[in-house]
């Protein structure tokens, strides 16, 4: 139990992941046309909701947000979010989760820490996060709580990573799919490989492939002077988009990793490519939603595709510990106490500053009289008793605030934020306590 306030409001989390929902549906919200920051604002400014967040990425589609304690906000995000991705509210309801309080809270904290993601403990949510937060905070949709949860779900992200061997494992969505392919071959040594798209990804892509022991790393992009640049350092070579279907007649690997909404790479090219190989096996990686690689072309003799959907069926986590994921649920857990914990704290404040402030009017107004009674008593002399007297109340204050706000900070905490007032009473007395989740 704990009194209600203006500031009362519930967290949730509204989404559709890999992990309820088929690639294809994920496509289909990954494609619209219209602008992230539109949808934000419309969320922002939806009737109930006091703060909001989206997180988009390429395996999910999820609104956090805080909403007034008797209000239902899910219907409207239910339409907003369709509106959006002109994907019908009723396609996605089978797909859909919807958390609540304590249950978002640590949702949130698991997905920062790649929990939740299709390749656990993969690095590149943490700045998916960040860049959510950005775009909220942009559009000025967030508030002190929600800023204060998403910062510390950060914090618990690269903590989790860094003391439990997460962050070591080094699974990026491109190491897992050629862990894949090296399953499959036993090695990539001395094999060469073509990365389609020469943005941010394609070079976490290229670095992944280097370390994988690949010869040589040609990529391809729309710019060839920018997939030049990043080449050179796996000794390839960068190539306009055009000379893909003669690069596929050459590479071992080609991954590709672009935001084009349609593929860049048929079946038919595929095909075609076989023959001249020699009998030579090709292997395919598409990292892109929506795809880049037609699915057909996993069909092709000689050619494997692995795609998302692929990871996040069969990549599984077999580099993962399961006492590495458990003591990552364990740091995220103590996090989210921790967070839970403060902002228990934070409630004992309005009642323990008034405190002070009553402590010292009538500090100041025994010093005034005094001052009176005492007009024989030189100025630097009263000054000295004034200081005297002031560090004394301080003194008595300082070690029941601070254990005040300690006990604020239990589960429990309420019950001495309303002893505060019942026994000091610096306020007036709050409205009945209505029960809601702590």
């Amino acid at each position: 139990m704990r009194r209600t306030t203006p500031d009362d409001n519930r967290f949730l989390a509204v989404g559709i992941s890999h992990a309820t929902a088929p690639l294809d549906l994920l496509e289909q919200l990954y494609e619209s046309p219209k602008p992230l920051d539109d949808l934000a604002q419309r969320i922002a400014d939806a009737d109930g909701l006091s703060a909001s967040l989206i997180l988009s990425t390429c395996n999910r589609l999820e609104v956090y947000a805080e909403a007034a304690p008797d209000t239902d906000p899910v219907p409207v995000l239910d339409a907003l979010i369709a509106d959006h991705t002109g994907v019908d509210a009723r396609e996605l309801a089978p797909y859909q989760y919807v958390r609540h309080d304590d249950d978002a809270l640590r949702h949130l904290f698991q997905v920062a820490s790649g929990l939740d993601s299709v390749v656990l403990g993969e690095d590149q949510i943490l700045g998916q996060v960040k860049e959510a937060l950005e775009r909220a905070q942009r559009v000025g949709a967030t508030s002190k709580t929600l800023n204060q949860a998403v910062q510390a779900a950060l914090r618990t992200g690269k903590r989790a990573r860094n003391e439990t061997g997460l962050n070591e494992a080094g699974r990026s969505l491109a190491t897992a799919g050629l862990a894949f392919f090296e399953r499959l071959v036993g090695s990539l040594d001395g094999k060469t490989a073509l990365v389609i798209g020469a943005g941010s990804f394609g070079g976490v892509v290229l670095a992944a492939l280097r370390r994988s022991g690949l010869s040589r790393v040609h990529m391809a992009n729309r710019t060839p002077e920018k997939a030049q640049r990043l080449a050179e350092t796996a000794d390839g070579r960068g190539y306009p988009l055009q000379d893909i279907p003669r690069l596929l007649t050459e590479v071992d690997v080609v991954v590709s990793c672009t935001a084009a909404t349609e593929p860049l790479l048929r079946a038919r090219q595929v095909a075609d490519a076989m023959a001249p190989r020699g009998g030579r096996d090709l292997y395919l990686l598409d990292l892109s939603l929506p795809r880049n690689i037609e699915p057909e072309a996993g069909q092709v003799p000689g050619a494997t595709l692995v795609d998302l959907q692929r990871i996040a069926e069969e990549g599984g986590d077999d580099e993962l510990s399961v006492a590495s994921v458990e003591s990552a649920h364990r740091i995220v857990d103590t996090e989210v106490e921790a967070l839970k914990a403060a902002r228990r704290a934070a409630r004992a404040t309005p009642a323990l500053s008034a405190l002070r402030a009553t402590a010292a009017e009538a500090t100041e107004a025994e010093l005034a009289r005094l001052g009176k009674r005492l007009e024989a008593m030189d100025g630097e002399t009263l000054q000295e008793v004034s200081r005297t007297v002031r560090r004394i109340v301080d003194k008595v204050l300082h070690q029941p605030t601070v254990r005040a706000r300690e006990l604020a900070g239990r589960s429990d905490g309420d019950v001495y934020v309303d002893a505060l007032h019942v026994l000091f009473a610096p306020h007036p007395a709050p409205a009945p306590a209505q029960e809601v989740m702590a």
